[in-house]
């Protein structure tokens, strides 16, 4: 169950006015106006870094107002200087609502400036007690992320005639891996990885894999009751499973592989279907996702925008997950899991009926778990499907056909990806 919240009651009204900090008679800037703004509660003396304090105002004024921008300044003998990013918000009407997030340790200010059209307001409101906290995290954020579906890799268990000697086999540049947190490879953060790559840093950080199910890559013997696309986490009993297939990803060579000892351990899956898949749709989850996955700008550059960005993705666990912060006044959790196949039984040897459970225009939310079993810490993201390949061609007699199931492979799945994520030092 969804349930609204909010950061601070409307209770206390406080007027502040202020004259602007422009020149009337400087050429070239925005002249001034004059504007009373009154709080519907009193800003707290002490900020949480990152964490986003509730600004309720009505602005008095002659003037149509368009805009604000919120800065955290620093003051010196009575002056100010930007110490965060501006924080701009469209405005309609003399209301102002809005979410400012304490960007920097340096704040002793917000500063708030009103526009009408050209003109401008200043006010100060200062932060007597400063900035406290650490980053709780960053986001990344893709629109156009591909994983590619990766043949199988030659190693000495599948291919002893071309690798003789045990440990050796074939590297793969092919991007099939993709890692929440990031990883530093060569002193670049990457998120989207081959196997290559991951193996060289003993799968540190790998979170899942995409793939296409067909046989076992060990001993090359074809799986009987499941085949086509499929999401994994990287556990060495899930990618390495008999109804996945993967082994040759977790083969070591050279002293190298993917290790449960590093990877994203707890990272799972939850799927939101579209409409599409009839008495099992969701629409009130399917649309409060989808709106707050449109709200999120994936262009967040700035620390200010990435802080936004990591809070609303925090609605996920807010919202729908918020067991694991504790609450036991109607708890919610999501039931997550492992892996999330395209086809349910889709091999030829599958008794039960066959099962469609993604396409393009879904979403998956996932999650995952750092700290400790004492205190843990929770990581959200969401993926949008964008682009999925055209699978159909494949079917024979209701099942994939093992023939042409090989037409899969190389083939990409479209993402538009965003995730919160440690900092990576």
């Amino acid at each position: 169950k969804m349930k609204k919240f909010a950061m601070f009651a409307a209770s206390l009204l406080l007027a502040f006015t202020a004259t602007s900090c422009k020149d009337d008679n400087n050429e070239g800037e925005p002249s001034t106006f004059d504007a009373t703004i009154t709080l519907s509660d009193a800003l707290p003396s002490s900020l949480a870094y990152g964490e986003p304090i509730s600004f309720k105002a009505t602005v008095e004024t002659q003037n149509t107002l368009t805009s604000c921008v919120m800065t955290g300044v620093k003051g010196t003998e009575g002056a100010y200087t930007p110490a965060g990013d501006p924080q701009t918000f469209q405005l309609d009407g003399n209301t102002i609502d809005v979410l400012f997030f304490p960007d920097s340790k340096e704040i002793t200010a917000i500063e708030v400036t009103l526009y009408a059209g050209s003109q401008s307001y200043t006010a100060y409101y200062p932060v007597s007690d400063g900035v406290t906290g650490d980053s709780k995290g960053t986001v990344w954020m893709n629109e156009t992320a591909a994983l590619y579906a990766d043949y199988k890799v030659a190693t000495h268990d599948n291919d002893p005639e071309t690798y003789p000697e045990e440990g050796t086999g074939a590297g793969s540049d092919t991007k099939s891996f993709f890692s929440m947190h990031g990883v530093k490879i060569n002193g670049e953060v990457k998120h989207i990885l081959s196997l290559s790559e991951l193996r060289s840093v003993d799968g540190l950080n790998g979170s899942m894999c995409f793939l296409n199910v067909l046989q076992n890559t060990k001993n090359n013997a074809y799986i009987g009751s499941q085949r086509g696309y499929m999401f994994s986490s990287l556990k060495a009993s899930q990618l390495g499973g008999g109804t996945t297939g993967r082994q040759c990803d977790l083969y070591e060579v050279n002293g190298h592989g993917i290790k449960d000892a590093n990877i994203d351990i707890n990272f799972q899956f939850y799927r939101i279907a579209g409409s599409w898949i009839g008495e099992d749709y969701n629409a009130e989850l399917y649309t409060y996702i989808d709106k707050l996955f449109i709200s999120i700008d994936s262009k967040a550059s700035t620390t200010a925008d990435k802080m936004r960005a990591f809070w609303q993705l925090g609605a996920i666990q807010r919202d729908l997950d918020n067991s694991t912060l504790g609450v036991v006044d109607e708890p919610t959790s999501l039931t997550l899991q492992n892996y999330l196949r395209r086809w349910t039984n889709a091999g030829p040897t599958a008794t039960a009926a066959l099962e469609e459970n993604f396409r393009a225009g879904d979403y998956i939310i996932c999650r995952s778990k750092r700290g400790t079993e004492e205190n843990p810490v929770y990581y959200y993201g969401l993926m949008q499907i964008s682009q999925l390949y055209d699978d159909k061609d494949t079917f024979v007699d209701g099942r994939i056909d093992q023939t042409l199931a090989e037409d899969l492979f190389g083939k990409p799945v479209y993402l538009n990806i965003k995730v919160q994520c440690e900092e990576t030092k």
